[in-house]
């Protein structure tokens, strides 16, 4: 079907979704407070709840453009992603030959900003979660591969993220979720929360420059890249905790502009409730003896 006749259809099941599932309407209500509070504004109910539906239909319009854009043709993107200097600036990070760690979060269309710039040329490898469910997985994976971006394993991403660094590739991390069973804690938007040190980890490792780097949807479901200041890690300088700080604060400077297209749908301030939720996501298992036995 045409792109926007798909969306029609997502929209209209998003909207009974957001009646039906209470639990998740709430945890989002939630999350916007809690954002829109650090940025020293204090919303209504009202306004949480029509904020609340625009991310649940953002949401479904993303799930659309997850299937829409398997084999992205380069004449297509040209016309839906307006890439700016995205290219320049890659290009001149390249030129330092340590390759690039992108970080991003789940906003806007993560997957698309990835493959648009793999679409011209650019060697990514995504750190992905690998599904419990033999079959979902193969899908994800698969559509992964359709546009150009080499999967790892989130099992054995240290390595290999190493070795594509070394090759002066791009390798794309998600920020704002820990899929891991550690329980260190960043503060973002004013309190504790569970982030992957990861990345922080990586750029220290390999000196490789972390990029801050998402794909934000536009009022005509266009796309546009938002790329914030490089960060570069100094072993003499810098520790995995100030790296993430810095990490931190560049997810909050977009995410609080665009609020409604950040799609996390539990309290992630919640430090048990989300470390219980990503190992059941990670290992199809979510009591502590499970935890134990695949670590």
């Amino acid at each position: 079907m045409p792109r926007k006749v798909s969306y029609g259809l997502a929209r209209r099941v998003a909207d009974l979704y957001v009646l039906l599932d209470r639990r998740g309407r709430e945890a989002v209500m939630s999350n916007l407070r809690r954002i829109h509070q650090y940025s020293g504004v204090s919303l209504s109910d009202r306004a949480l709840r029509a904020l609340a539906r625009e991310n649940f239909l953002n949401f479904a319009k993303y799930l659309v453009d997850f299937f829409k854009f398997l084999h992205p043709r380069p004449a297509v993107l040209n016309r839906v992603v307006c890439y700016g200097n995205a290219s320049e600036i890659f290009d001149a990070l390249l030129a330092h030959g340590k390759g690039i760690i992108t970080l991003t979060a789940h906003l806007g269309n993560w997957e698309l900003g990835a493959s648009a710039l793999a679409a011209r040329g650019y060697k990514f490898n995504v750190v992905a979660l690998w599904i419990p469910d033999p079959k979902v997985n193969a899908l994800y994976q698969r559509q992964r591969e359709a546009r150009q971006l080499h999967p790892i394993p989130q099992g054995r991403a240290a390595r290999e993220c190493i070795a594509a660094l070394r090759r002066n590739e791009i390798v794309a991390l998600v920020g704002d979720r820990d899929y891991t069973s550690a329980r260190d804690t960043t503060e973002f938007f004013g309190q504790s929360a569970r982030m992957p040190r990861g990345p922080a980890k990586l750029a220290l490792t390999t000196g490789a420059p972390l990029l801050p780097i998402f794909m934000i949807r536009q009022p005509d479901d266009t796309f546009a890249y938002i790329i914030e200041e490089p960060i570069w890690a100094d072993k003499n300088r810098d520790t995995v905790d100030t790296i993430m700080r810095h990490t931190a604060a560049a997810m909050e400077r977009v995410i609080s502009r665009y609020s409604e297209q950040w799609f996390l749908f539990h309290d992630l301030w919640n430090v048990e409730q989300d470390l219980a939720l990503a190992t059941k996501m990670a290992f199809g298992e979510s009591d502590a003896a499970a935890r134990q036995a695949h670590e």
